[in-house]
């Protein structure tokens, strides 16, 4: 086989992995759509300010030293509540590009059933997005089943926390480092 040839087949490869991993990375970016993340515990905080919700936040996952990153009250630029695609007990919060580990809601209980007002999480699906259940809030986001007095105007504000999480890489970005590998690999072949 003469060396164009050879060039030919390794181009063709490499443009056969690259379709090949983009497509890997939709489905798994589709797949991965609305993860909910772990609530850790609740409380009923009442009229707390943040030094309470933070000592909270650190007792609920498992007392470790957490750094305050932000927060956001509902009416500010961003607090968008958004139900998940095709499952309505499920909702999130875009807060691309932060990434925090840890983040608490904290809601508005009057004329409910509900025991707390402030629920603790642990991000550990899409970093960049806030996703919860109606269930894990103790319906007060709304969806089926729950009675009609709750709604995602009660979310009085959230907060953000890092510290004691690991960042896992997306798998997009693992699927384009074994892309690279693989050209690497192909070159090497290529020029011994």
């Amino acid at each position: 086989m003469g060396n164009s040839t050879a060039r030919i087949i390794v181009n063709r490869l490499c443009t056969l992995a690259i379709a090949v991993a983009g497509f890997v990375v939709s489905q798994v970016a589709s797949a991965a759509a609305c993860n909910v993340d772990t609530v850790l515990g609740s409380a009923n905080l009442g009229n707390s300010g943040m030094a309470t919700e933070e000592a909270a936040m650190e007792a609920a996952a498992g007392g470790i030293n957490l750094a305050f990153d932000a927060k956001f009250n509902n009416g500010d630029l961003g607090f968008n509540i958004q139900q998940c695609a095709g499952d309505p007990n499920k909702f999130y919060i875009d807060i691309a590009p932060d990434t925090p580990g840890y983040f608490l809601l904290k809601f508005g209980i009057g004329g409910t059933d509900a025991t707390a007002d402030t629920f603790f999480f642990q991000n550990i699906a899409e970093l960049s997005e806030l996703v919860f259940t109606s269930a894990q809030v103790q319906c007060l986001i709304g969806g089926p089943g729950c009675d009609n007095n709750e709604n995602t105007g009660r979310l009085s504000h959230y907060t953000l926390y890092n510290g004691g999480a690991l960042q896992v890489p997306e798998p997009g970005t693992l699927a384009l480092l074994g892309i690279g590998a693989i050209g690497l690999a192909l070159g090497r072949r290529r020029i011994s």
